[in-house]
């Protein structure tokens, strides 16, 4: 098969690919899919839920040092018998009337403080996490949407596949029947052209399952988005010293941070099972009002008891001191020095795994760099090969096999380069997720180099390193 005859297969299945698009229909691009996704996504829903519910810790925190104000009130009815004299009784039957007002302000009180602060490194841990989440958003809808789109390209790659193995199978039927070639040589075509259509069934069905990936986000149904230009430049990271992305990811990486506050609220746990031995000091203001309709009046009466009306305003201090509580409190302190310990181990753990991620990561998008340069020039290598087996085949130097093994190695070499460049955006956005940097604008980057219409890089430029 000549080169111009196999640009017009792959290109008659990219047109396959993308048959029933309207030439006015947008097709939704990355943004418009991570617009969707922070909309209907639900883990981000529920880790948006759970920072809300996290921060309600700060108000409840602070609530222990504020002042607590409470009425009370009842209504009674009395029916008292009182024997004042041998054989007499006096019996009164009445209602009496209640009602009281208290403030309770803290004056001192250790436990509740550190149980205010820890209130607020919680709330703040929770927005680390939920940050976590949101970057986690991003990666996840950049991995469905190129995920897509390297579908896409295998469908592409294995129906233009397809099409010329068709076309190697009808040239070996024409030369048998008029006594050229043998009948091995059809049997290899046609085992070859059966294998291959074989591969774009099942590569029609991962695409439709890369699509399910998308709805799960989107919590809609698509079935086609925007395409990507294969010429998009691939370039090193910047900065382009490994040691400096590191530095960046112990400070900024949001794991590490998350991990930091945990250490934080450790450390007022700490405080506050330590303040279990600590007074308090409250300030007490109280005032009651009681009226009841015994016959007695405002008199004091033989038992000594005041009848009537009365009203009362208490002013004061109240000074508690914990002496024995049994040992809970000393072993709580023992628990938070433990849990302390715990938050500190983990942090130095998330330091090491970051660093080390961080290293790998940066290694594995340099080695995605050049894998994109050998997979490019291994395209143009592997063309040039298919051309000369079949001018070999033509003259018949080479055999059918050497041609049917030249266009697997051309179509193997074009996939593995698209999947390299995929590999490449992936890995790169999570060297940033890594460093803590990732965000919205680097998913607004990549959608620049999105397009309406199809793209199709069957003899790449190979100067991959651009700017």
């Amino acid at each position: 098969m000549s080169s111009r005859h196999l640009r017009s297969a792959i290109g008659a299945a990219l047109a396959l690919c993308v048959m029933g698009i309207s030439a006015g229909e947008k097709k939704p691009d990355l943004m418009d899919i991570y617009n969707l996704a922070l909309k209907n996504d639900a883990q981000l829903a529920a880790a948006r839920a759970t920072l809300k519910a996290e921060e309600e810790r700060v108000p409840q925190g602070l609530a222990l040092l504020l002042p607590n104000i409470g009425l009370t009130a009842n209504t009674r009815k009395n029916d008292v018998k009182q024997q004042v004299d041998r054989g007499k009784d006096i019996r009164q039957e009445y209602n009496s009337h209640n009602w009281g007002a208290s403030l309770r302000q803290p004056v001192f009180n250790f436990a509740n403080w550190f149980s205010y602060q820890q209130a607020e490194t919680l709330s703040a841990k929770a927005q680390a996490d939920f940050a976590v989440e949101q970057q986690n958003l991003i990666l996840r809808v950049a991995e469905a949407y190129f995920n897509v789109l390297r579908a896409e390209d295998n469908l592409t790659s294995l129906k233009a596949e397809e099409e010329a193995y068709k076309g190697q199978l009808d040239r070996s039927q024409q030369r048998y029947n008029v006594g050229l070639i043998a009948i091995t040589d059809v049997h290899e075509s046609k085992a070859v052209y059966d294998t291959s259509r074989a591969n774009r069934i099942k590569a029609d069905s991962d695409l439709k399952n890369s699509f399910e990936s998308l709805r799960v986000i989107t919590a809609e149904y698509i079935d086609v988005i925007a395409q990507m230009n294969k010429e998009m430049p691939v370039s090193p990271p910047v900065p382009a010293v490994m040691e400096k992305w590191v530095e960046q990811a112990v400070v900024e990486n949001l794991n590490v941070r998350s991990a930091r506050e945990s250490v934080s609220s450790a450390l007022q746990q700490l405080k506050v099972s330590k303040s279990g031995h600590a007074p308090t000091l409250d300030a007490v203001v109280s005032y009651t009002d009681q009226k009841d309709g015994s016959q007695a009046g405002s008199r004091v009466d033989a038992g000594g008891v005041m009848s009537g009306r009365g009203k009362s305003t208490v002013y004061g201090l109240e000074l508690s001191l914990p002496l024995f509580s049994g040992g809970a409190t000393t072993s709580k302190t023992r628990e938070s020095e433990y849990r302390l310990k715990t938050a500190e181990e983990q942090l130095d753990y998330q330091l090491r795994s970051v660093s080390a991620s961080t290293r790998n990561q940066y290694r594995l998008v340099l080695s995605d760099i050049d894998r994109v340069d050998a997979l490019c020039q291994g395209i143009v290598s592997s063309e040039s090969a298919l051309q000369a087996t079949q001018s070999g085949y033509e003259v018949g130097t080479r055999n059918i096999i050497d041609v049917l093994d030249s266009q697997r190695k051309l179509y193997a070499a074009q996939r593995d380069y698209l999947t390299a460049r995929y590999d490449y955006i992936i890995d790169t956005l999570k060297l940033k997720q890594a460093a803590g940097t990732l965000s919205p604008q680097d998913l607004v980057d990549l959608n620049k180099w999105l397009s309406q219409k199809a793209h199709s890089l069957l003899t790449p430029r190979c100067s991959v390193r651009q700017g």
